[in-house]
């Protein structure tokens, strides 16, 4: 995205524009409703656009591409391990923006999505997340005769803060939803 764009507030789709909701909150919702398998995926599709556009849009899983293809993150994804998982550390993301900029995510959840990523990809060292995130990054030093009550100390943080589920941070989170997108508009 270009410094001086606006963030995306439509989609063009089929020589059509149409409004879009692109707060964070929905888009945390849609892969939610995604992963429902009580919803046959016609039911997830009308409803996944009614959030993002409303009862107005097509009901065509090719809309909610170009929903997505403008938020989007195209930067190459590291390999290895993950270290943050938005739904499990959900209450040290909200901390986090509490105490760096001031925004307390649980009483607005409409912030723009892209502005919602930069913030939370921003987040300085000196939030309990990035404290977080430096415990489980962390290797374990080779032992030696002055460093096993540190080898202690972080095993047990370790164990206290291990990703229990995926293991999926936001962006990893975020590429699934498009892949599951896509296999859902290939059906």
């Amino acid at each position: 995205m270009k410094p001086y764009a606006d963030l995306p507030a439509s989609v063009e789709y089929n020589g059509e524009t149409y409004p879009v909701d692109y707060s964070y909150g929905v888009f945390f919702a849609v892969a939610d409703l995604l992963q429902d398998d009580r919803l046959m995926q016609a039911q997830q599709l009308r409803l996944a656009l009614d959030m993002f556009v409303g009862p107005e849009a097509p009901a065509d899983p090719e809309l909610i591409r170009a929903i997505y293809d403008q938020v989007k993150d195209d930067r190459p994804k590291p390999d290895g391990p993950k270290y943050m998982d938005i739904e499990q550390d959900w209450p040290y993301i909200c901390a986090g923006f509490m105490q760096a900029y001031g925004i307390d995510l649980y009483a607005d959840k409409t912030m723009h999505i892209l502005q919602f990523r930069a913030l939370l990809e921003g987040l300085p060292d000196n939030t309990k997340l990035s404290e977080i995130i430096g415990i489980r990054a962390a290797e374990i030093p080779a032992a030696n005769k002055y460093n096993s009550k540190e080898i202690a100390r972080l095993t047990r943080l370790k164990a206290v803060y291990a990703l229990r589920g995926t293991g999926k941070d936001f962006q990893t989170g975020l590429a699934g939803l498009f892949d599951l997108l896509e296999a859902r508009a290939k059906q």
